[in-house]
């Protein structure tokens, strides 16, 4: 009896042991993906671009064009703090700042280097502990571009967090509140943690470098026929993600980080099924602190073509999108005199 309970006694220790090894080993391995959330989690080295992604270019000359004067103003700005971190511009949402903000594009808007820690279906309770993570370990970035749409979504709902667990004792602490059986399942065999689609995306990115994620396609007939057809909706949000909004924000502003809060395009057929379409986001722009620039571009595409479903643009949307927010995102960023006026002299489409 005493030796079948030494061998049980063994083999756990064994499987224990080996559970650890492997996943300290492919935690480590991951942490090297080009998988925009491990930027958050591996150390910064000045001297590295961020996977995958090019520096931003300098405009051309601007052939002796004059700036306008939005531009110029932008230009004359006092000389920007240095950043420490992995990037001048950071992007939190949902699913809509993920595909709605090409980092090659802001990069190219801003003059900055971009990161994008959208993530698909995250309440804004979720970006808050991204947030919190990422100046935590870098700094404030210059440049804060918060999609809020995820107000909406559900509190409790993990979206790709799980994962992250791994590397971070916050969101641990947190997907330990929202489902202990997860949490206690992940934390008695380590390797649990990585068994979940957004492990084949990390492998992946190690493979290749990371890509810009805005979608191909458009909206389908039948799609458009569904919601023509949809009965009414009322938008609400939580308590918690109001709360978590007004956190990131005023965090933000406390480290003297710029903020652009931008509500990306509806589909105009969806648009017209909600309700309270106008008043919800009245109250939501009534509920933000003062000094940050509201961009609402919720009307800023209107043609079919250029949406993949009722809550996304797809690539060209995503163009017609930033030449509308142009205007007032440009001068938040720290884009040089001689490039301001070459894009100047190039048109603004509104």
């Amino acid at each position: 009896m005493y030796r079948l309970l030494a061998c049980i006694v063994l083999i756990l220790a064994t499987v224990t042991a080996m559970d650890r090894v492997l996943a300290s080993a492919l935690g480590g391995l991951l942490l090297r993906s080009s998988d925009r959330f491990m930027a958050i989690y591996r150390p910064f080295e000045p001297e590295a671009e961020l996977p995958g992604i090019k520096p931003p270019a300098k405009p051309p000359a601007d052939g002796g064009q004059q700036p306008s004067p939005l531009l110029v103003k932008a230009a004359l700005k006092a000389e920007p703090r240095p950043i420490p971190g992995p990037a001048d511009v950071l992007v939190l949402g949902n699913s809509r700042a993920d595909n709605h903000f090409p980092v090659s594009a802001l990069q190219d808007m801003t003059c900055g280097r971009a990161l994008n820690l959208g993530m698909g279906g995250a309440p804004t309770v979720l970006s808050a502990l991204l947030w919190e993570d990422y100046v935590e370990r870098h700094g404030a970035p210059r440049l804060l571009v918060l999609e809020p749409t995820g107000v909406v979504d559900n509190p409790h709902d993990l979206a790709d967090l799980p994962l992250l667990a791994y590397y971070s004792p916050r969101i641990d602490a947190f997907v330990r509140q929202e489902n202990e059986e997860l949490w206690m399942a992940n934390h008695a065999f380590h390797l649990m943690t990585f068994n979940n689609n957004q492990t084949m995306r990390l492998i992946a990115g190690l493979v290749k470098p990371a890509a810009d994620r805005t979608l191909v396609g458009a909206i389908p007939e039948p799609m458009k026929a569904q919601l023509a057809a949809a009965p009414e909706e009322v938008m609400t949000a939580s308590d918690a993600n109001w709360q978590a909004l007004d956190h990131i924000i005023r965090s933000a502003q406390a480290h003297g980080t710029r903020v652009a809060v931008v509500i990306t395009p509806y589909f105009p057929t969806y648009a017209g099924k909600l309700k309270n379409f106008d008043a919800f986001f009245a109250e939501l722009k009534s509920r933000l602190p003062a000094g940050v620039t509201v961009v609402d571009a919720r009307r800023a595409v209107d043609k079919d073509e250029l949406f993949m479903d009722a809550l996304h643009v797809n690539e060209d949307g995503v163009h017609a999108m930033f030449a509308a927010l142009e205007p007032a995102l440009r001068p938040l960023g720290t884009c040089p005199v001689d490039a301001l006026a070459s894009l100047s002299a190039a048109g603004t489409t509104h």
